[in-house]
């Protein structure tokens, strides 16, 4: 089912505000000695929680540039390495799951990476634009995208009819445990993770 430009509105509402709740309350959760945490958004054109589309419209062309800022925050009480993978998926796809602090299967297509100190805010400019399309049985698959003009190409996702695409975000971080990346962390025996996603749709395959 296709979601309108107005529930898509509220979504990209909904997820910003979720992503900041979820990392508010692994602070609240926290001792006064160990108040740690890690904050993610995404903000539009123009720099608010709002525009993410051009004319506000999610039903996009090929060629149309998109304007998005992601934000990171580190409040871990030190140095972290931290990494956002960029994956794009379709409405069935499955997301990264909170509870279990599992990230999506799905390749990232994209990454950025920093050294944050504590208390930093990380602004990234994410400008992107669908490429080339190829539609096949139904499905629009994407065959060629654009992030901050650099192009990349492959079966990239596929959307029936080319409504409900995502992108989502995931941070993952540098854990000198496990000497690797990881997408979680424990909190008195909590699992945290920081992710959110919006969705667009496709609706032309001709350039504007």
């Amino acid at each position: 089912m296709k979601i309108s430009s107005q529930d898509l509105r509220y979504l990209l509402v909904f997820m910003v505000t979720t992503t900041i709740v979820a990392s508010g309350v692994a602070y609240a959760v926290l001792s006064p000695t160990s108040e740690r945490f890690y904050a993610m958004y995404v903000l539009g054109s123009s720099g608010l929680v709002e525009h993410y589309y051009p004319n506000d419209d999610p039903d996009l062309a090929i060629g149309e540039p998109v304007n998005w800022t992601i934000g990171v925050y580190n409040h871990m009480g030190s140095l972290q390495y931290v990494v956002v993978r960029v994956k794009l998926l379709n409405s069935t796809l499955p997301s990264p799951n909170q509870m279990t602090g599992t990230p999506s299967a799905v390749t990232p297509m994209f990454e950025f990476a920093r050294v944050l100190v504590d208390n930093e805010t990380w602004s990234i400019p994410f400008v992107w634009r669908i490429l080339t399309v190829n539609p096949t049985a139904g499905e629009l698959l994407v065959t060629g995208i654009s992030i901050n003009q650099i192009p990349l190409t492959g079966d990239l996702a596929r959307a029936v009819s080319g409504f409900n695409y995502r992108f989502v975000f995931e941070l993952w971080f540098y854990d000198g445990a496990t000497n690797d990346l990881v997408f979680s962390w424990h909190t008195q025996s909590t699992r945290y993770s920081v992710w959110t996603q919006i969705w667009f749709n496709v609706t032309s395959t001709t350039s504007k």
